[in-house]
Order: C-alpha cells, then structure tokens, then sequence
C-alpha cells in the first residue's frame, strides 16, 4: 500500500466521523492520557495508566452555554499480562475512577491476539469488565475492539517515522437489567520518537443509545503518551 492510498484512507475516516457528528447530540472534549509499560520477564509486563476527561462542549444544554469547560474524571488503572501463545496474551487488572462527587471501581479481564496482514499489525481484544460503586448497582460490559496499525512510510514502524491508528469497538452493558449499547470509532496518527517514547494524536469518537432511537455522540481530542522501561 502505497502513501497516497494510506493518507487517503485516513482522511476518508476523519471526514465520516465528522459527518456523523453532524447529525446527533453530541459533547465534545479533550482526552490526554500516560501508559507506562514495563516488561517483568518473557511471559509477564504490566501497564499503568492514567487518563482524564474534560469537557469543552455540550449541545445539550442552553445555545449561549454550549461552549464551557467542565471536568469530568479521572481514570487510574494497572494491568498484568502473560504470554499465552507467541501473538496472544491474558491481562487481568483494575480500575480506579474518581469523579468530582464518587469513586468507583472496575476489575478487568481480557484475551488479545494479533495477526499480520502485509504490512498491516492487526490486534484483536475481548474484555470483560465489571464497575462497583456505592451510589450505583455494579455494570457488566462484555466488548470487542478490533485495532489496525499502518506504517506512513515503508513496511514497518521505526523510530523517527509516523504511523496510523484505527481502534473500532462494540461494548456491551447491563445494569439492573437494562441493556447499553455503544460503538467506539478512535483514528490516530502517531510518531515513534525513540525507542521507549511514542505518541499519538486522534479523534476519539463514542455512538451510543442506538436501542432508543436517540443517538448520542461524545468526541474526544485524545492526546496519547507512551511509554516502555528499558530492559
């Protein structure tokens, strides 16, 4: 695949998902988070993670108020994975969210693989989760995210060199018996700055309430830093 075609396929994303935006109940906001891995051995790593969301628009509410920034929460996690087949692994971990009124907490449970198409790296993910909180009955969510990386330019990511992103994911959810649908739709691009340092820059996009035939959509400026230890 060649750059022209790679670049195309990115702008014929961004361009959709603006179009979907258009036309639904939509919050807007900025999405930074930190991962940090450390490789422990051959078979395990773990990853830390902290990400926070604010919000910076809202058309839900007044027309002179739509534009106002608003802190939502903050998400801390820490995972460990193990090695259960040469592109597979295991990774159980919590969750810890902190919001301006609540804390909540969420253990996670999940089993991803990857396979190579050309000079595509894809991975697949199935999770579970499960979110506790005192104020509110505990949330299952069984979901699927299908991701996509695309060197920019030759046939693999190195250092120095831009790449792209593309994470689409179906999450399901019940509480009290009431079931929740959302579809998740994330284009990066990112850079490989060294070895241990990478980051990436995207539009993170959240369709969800297709059942009540009231779309909502919540976009997000996510800003992405990556790092990994040096053994």
């Amino acid at each position: 695949m060649n750059i022209r075609i790679k670049i195309l396929l990115v702008c014929i994303i961004l361009n959709g998902s603006q179009h979907i935006c258009a036309q639904a109940q939509t919050r807007a906001g900025f999405l930074p988070s930190i991962n940090y891995n450390h490789q422990i051995n051959k078979m395990y790593e773990v990853n830390f993670k902290l990400e926070s969301r604010h919000f910076v628009f809202d058309d839900n509410t007044s027309q002179s108020s739509n534009f106002k920034y608003k802190y939502s929460l903050s998400d801390v996690s820490a995972l460990v994975g193990r090695k259960v087949g040469l592109n597979s692994k295991v990774v159980l971990g919590i969750l810890t969210r902190i919001e301006p009124d609540a804390v909540s907490y969420r253990t996670i449970q999940q089993f991803i693989f990857q396979t190579k198409i050309e000079n595509f790296r894809v991975a697949h993910r199935i999770a579970t989760d499960q979110t506790f909180s005192s104020t509110e009955s505990t949330v299952y969510r069984l979901r699927y995210r299908l991701s996509a990386e695309i060197p920019l330019s030759g046939i693999k990511v190195d250092v120095k060199e831009f790449y792209f992103k593309f994470n689409t994911e179906a999450l399901n959810s019940i509480q009290d018996n009431e079931y929740g649908l959302e579809l998740r739709v994330v284009p990066n691009i990112g850079y490989v700055i060294n070895e241990r340092h990478k980051i990436e820059l995207g539009l993170g996009n959240r369709f969800a309430s297709f059942l009540d035939n009231q779309t909502r959509f919540t976009s997000w400026i996510s800003i992405n830093w990556y790092l990994k230890s040096s053994n």
